[in-house]
């Protein structure tokens, strides 16, 4: 007769229980790293599937505006730099980093539309009264070859990346747009402008003619140019002149 092994219901199976506690612990560790797979992979491969199909443009015009501009461009500032800008996370830190290289131009233009002459036999002078120069034709330009981004966790999104651009654009612009240097450099090179080009004038003309060329800076030529429906702010970072 054959006996069978008596087992011990009170006895700890300790085999079965770790064979147990490893299985779920391999499960967690393959769920995170499947969570981890997707966060890191999973847009770029729903673009791969789903984003590259066949693109169709149509181009549509509804307008098309040309209009003089009598503006004369006197000075121009052009900074280079980069802008670090980062994302953190909880319990994770930085997920995403991106820096851009770039170059900013901003130009300086007086409105020649709204300016006033006059001329003074009396003292042989004449007299320029010009608007101050205000910003202009600002562009932005990024070193796409130097840009560096570290978004393993967190991709950057062409929507993000154009954000980010846009913000760096307006922050420069409020930056450069009202800098006093920048705002009396203009003005200077305004008077120098305009009482060179009187002075070529006079020492072309066969009569000999010699006068004094004053320019004055005067803002409520701006103002009375613009339409009554506008309403711009006045520049109050821009340097006055005695006339």
């Amino acid at each position: 007769m054959n006996r069978q092994p008596v087992t011990d219901p009170a006895r700890p199976q300790r085999p079965r229980r770790r064979r147990h506690f490893y299985r779920k612990l391999f499960v967690f560790l393959l769920l995170i790293v499947l969570t981890f797979a997707l966060v890191r992979f999973g847009p770029n491969l729903y673009r791969r599937f789903f984003g590259d199909g066949n693109t169709t443009w149509i181009s549509q015009r509804f307008s098309e505006e040309v209009t003089r501009q009598n503006r004369l461009v006197v000075y121009k500032a052009t900074l280079t730099g980069q802008e670090t800008v980062t994302q953190s996370a909880w319990l994770l830190g930085t997920v995403q980093s991106v820096t851009l290289p770039y170059t900013y131009e901003l130009s300086f233009a007086v409105d020649m539309e709204a300016a006033s002459v006059s001329v003074d036999t009396a003292s042989d002078t004449i007299r320029v009264r010009l608007p101050s120069p205000v910003a202009a034709y600002p562009t932005f330009t990024v070193d796409q070859d130097h840009v560096q981004k570290n978004d393993w966790l967190f991709p950057l999104t062409p929507e993000r990346y154009a954000e980010i651009v846009d913000t760096i654009e307006k922050k420069l612009y409020a930056e450069c747009a009202t800098k006093p240097e920048y705002l009396a450099a203009a003005w200077n090179a305004t008077v120098d402008n305009i009482q060179g080009l009187f002075r070529n004038v006079a020492s072309a003309s066969k009569d000999g003619v010699t006068c004094t060329v004053q320019v004055i800076q005067d803002d409520s030529l701006a103002a009375a140019a613009t339409p009554p429906t506008e309403s711009p702010a006045k520049d109050t970072a821009a340097p006055t002149a005695t006339p």
